[in-house]
């Protein structure tokens, strides 16, 4: 009776210790080549979407070759007006198209796998209203906050009906599509936050500059909003 009191008070072993010796490793090593095969398509798939997000990128940055005008719009050199915001963009483009490789060492879990091509459809809708507000705005499109003095003209087609700055729009669009396409949470928080911070300041800089400069803004900007139609 004691005999048997003392097998019932021994602790529970897992199924793996109770087989014969030698065949529990062989069964965990089985299970173990079923789950790598699984491991590595969803890996590929991975980096299928991501490789994408990175050829939605290179097509931001043709943008700029095929649609932005030569002279002072393409030029990056900066006045006092553009406040180092040309700078910090750059930057903020440089780290964030690094970040989802130097996050795919570090342990997160990914996000569901929708994401991705949700990703890549808003990084095409943010070509889409990038291109169309650089054709907009032709020539008066620069890379660093400038005026052409008595030639700019306030431009209120296309897009800018609508909004101020869709072209920054646009590019919020695309960097945040291309994050989701990573499917890491940290990689979208940070992108989101890099690029959010880096127009609005820009923003801040362009208003002034326009409005002080540029006859008929005052009164365009009170009939549009800066980014999102009738909310901001």
């Amino acid at each position: 009776m004691a005999e048997r009191q003392r097998d019932s008070d021994e602790p529970s072993r897992p199924a793996r210790d109770l087989l014969p010796k030698g065949i529990g490793e062989q069964v965990s090593d089985m299970l173990a080549a079923m789950a790598r095969p699984r491991r590595i398509r969803r890996d590929g798939v991975e980096r299928r979407w991501l490789a994408a997000g990175y050829l939605g990128l290179a097509g931001f940055f043709a943008l700029e070759g095929l649609l932005r005008h030569t002279g002072g719009a393409s030029s990056l050199r900066a006045t006092d007006d553009d406040r180092g915001t040309t700078r910090m963009i750059v930057t903020a483009y440089g780290l964030a198209a690094d970040l989802p490789l130097l996050a795919r060492w570090l342990p997160s879990r990914p996000l569901p796998s929708a994401v991705a091509p949700a990703g890549l459809g808003l990084e095409a809708t943010g070509l889409a209203v990038r291109a169309w507000s650089m054709r907009a705005l032709g020539r008066f499109y620069s890379r660093t906050l400038r005026t052409e003095g008595d030639h700019q003209a306030l431009v209120d087609t296309g897009p800018y009906r609508w909004i101020r700055h869709p072209g920054y729009l646009g590019s919020l669009l695309t960097w945040t599509g291309f994050s989701l396409t990573s499917r890491r949470a940290p990689v979208v928080a940070i992108i989101v936050g890099l690029l959010g911070a880096a127009y609005s300041r820009r923003i801040a800089a362009e208003e002034q500059l326009l409005r002080r400069d540029l006859p008929g803004y005052l009164t365009y900007s009170q009939r549009t909003k800066r980014l999102f139609p009738r909310a901001w």
